[in-house]
């Protein structure tokens, strides 16, 4: 997903490509996502503006990941904008206020402009702490790791009381 600048013309470039299964390995490391079932594509437009690339467009994604209840399949999709300008990196070094601390901003070698590494960085940005399958996912049961979701297994959750502090429960609290 690397772009010449010098090849985007002025009236800009429309990108739209299908994530790469390396693209999509890499951004879903260690989630032990099912990449045979993920997948996605980017629509980008390029325009440029003296030194400076914008890019502005979507990132639209299926992916397969476990569930964080049941360890079942849990498809998440993904819609999410994307937004970067990329400047030209600077010359000098120059000490004063770094664009580059900017999330939307990025720099650039002077001749190309790298995609992926924005793409890549959206997608891992894009993807819930804890999927879920569905909304109302039981999860697995404590005490036999059976998938309450299948069926009941017929055991009670454990009791999250604290014996230490039963005797509390006879407080009568003031009106």
């Amino acid at each position: 997903m690397r772009y010449k600048i010098k090849d985007i013309p002025s009236e800009g470039l429309l990108v739209q490509e299908e994530l790469t299964r390396t693209l999509l390995a890499d951004a879903l490391e260690g989630l032990d996502a099912n990449l045979d079932a993920s997948t996605g594509n980017v629509r980008v437009d390029l325009n440029k503006d003296d030194d400076n690339v914008f890019a502005r467009g979507d990132l639209r994604a299926l992916v397969t990941v476990p569930c964080s209840s049941c360890l079942g399949p849990a498809l998440v999709q993904i819609a999410t904008p994307i937004k970067m300008t990329f400047v030209a990196e600077p010359d000098d070094d120059d000490d004063s206020a770094d664009p580059l601390d900017d999330l939307e901003v990025t720099s650039h070698d002077r001749e190309t402009i790298d995609l992926e590494s924005v793409v890549r960085e959206t997608l891992i940005l894009s993807i819930p702490i804890s999927p879920k399958c569905r909304e109302n996912c039981l999860g697995l049961c404590a005490t036999c790791g059976h998938n309450k979701n299948e069926s009941d297994c017929g055991h009670k959750p454990p009791s999250l009381a604290d014996p230490r502090l039963a005797v509390l429960k006879n407080l009568k609290l003031p009106d």
